[in-house]
């Protein structure tokens, strides 16, 4: 193998943001990709890579030392539809991840592992006193459960027995995930852009394409055992995101109270949604000349409607 080849593990390759990842690694022909997948994942869409079947519960150590990562981006997630699964669910993920990491630990030269999180973990903040990457993590709605399979890398990262780093995006916007279940489908319905509560809570947003560059930025750039908080702007109030989105679309915006929210949604999804949390970060290096292909909110906007409006 050509030396200047970077062998990068994924885990989780084919989610919102994995997706995002690959297309953007393959961008460089010297990364060579190895992709864990489950048994029903669209293999054909990956057939250029390197991919094995499995989870992160039960990957074979002798796969990761015959292959040895140079870097491991961890996107993986054990899923859970509601709040006692995604309890049950959080155990099997500090159980895998306890095991994934001892793996690697003991790989003859240990990957940088890149370990993608979110800016939940940091819970509400004001706009006087935004989350950086030395904020403690006192985590809300979804991520009070995603914090236990967090661990494991928590404790390796802090103990220094691997280089793990975390990067916490605010609110990534894309043709999927949270943005089209409780913003796009909203507009189809009702033909308005809703905002949830007062609209006041505070957004850190960044376009899906840009966040993945900085992602790979971090494990590309970073140093050892850093975070990375992931925006592309300062954060801006919910109404004024779904104003900018409405303007967009010629449509009104729909204020929907909490009360209703709840009951739609539940109160998991209802914290998540109405969370006030700006991002901030002590590594502007990481930012310079970083040229993003979204830097507004404008441009965020004309990249993914037109995914959304084709679907």
């Amino acid at each position: 193998m050509n030396n200047k080849h970077k062998r990068i593990w994924i885990f989780g390759a084919t989610g919102f943001i994995g997706q995002a990842l690959v297309s953007h690694l393959v961008s460089n022909s010297q990364n060579r990709l190895f992709i864990l997948f489950h048994h029903n994942m669209p293999f054909r869409n990956y057939e250029t890579h390197n991919t094995f079947t499995g989870s992160i519960s039960n990957i074979e150590p002798g796969i990761l030392r015959r292959y040895p990562p140079d870097v491991v981006f961890h996107l993986a997630r054990i899923p859970g539809g509601n709040i006692f699964t995604r309890a049950m669910a959080s155990q099997r993920a500090f159980r895998a991840n306890q095991r994934l990491a001892e793996i690697l630990r003991t790989l003859e030269k240990p990957p940088v592992v890149v370990y993608v999180s979110g800016s939940l973990m940091y819970g509400p903040r004001h706009i006087a006193n935004p989350a950086t990457e030395v904020t403690p993590l006192k985590p809300v709605s979804f991520a009070k459960q995603y914090i236990r399979g967090e661990q494991p890398w928590l404790q390796v990262q802090e103990t220094r027995k691997l280089d793990v780093r975390f990067a916490r995006p605010g609110w990534i916007v894309g043709p999927h995930s949270w943005f089209r279940e409780f913003f796009w489908k909203h507009y189809l319905k009702s033909g308005k852009i809703p905002y949830y509560g007062d609209g006041s809570q505070l957004m850190s947003v960044i376009g899906l394409d840009d966040c993945a560059r900085l992602i790979d930025r971090l494990a590309a750039d970073g140093a050892a055992r850093q975070n990375l908080n992931i925006f592309a702007f300062p954060p801006l109030p919910q109404k004024q995101f779904s104003k900018v989105l409405a303007g967009k679309l010629n449509a009104g915006v729909d204020e929907v109270p909490m009360n209703q929210l709840v009951r739609l949604y539940g109160k998991t999804v209802a914290t998540a949604l109405t969370s006030s949390i700006p991002l901030s970060t002590e590594h502007s290096l990481m930012y310079e000349n970083f040229r993003p292909l979204a830097p507004d909110l404008d441009s965020i906007f004309e990249k993914v409607l037109p995914l959304l409006e084709y679907k």
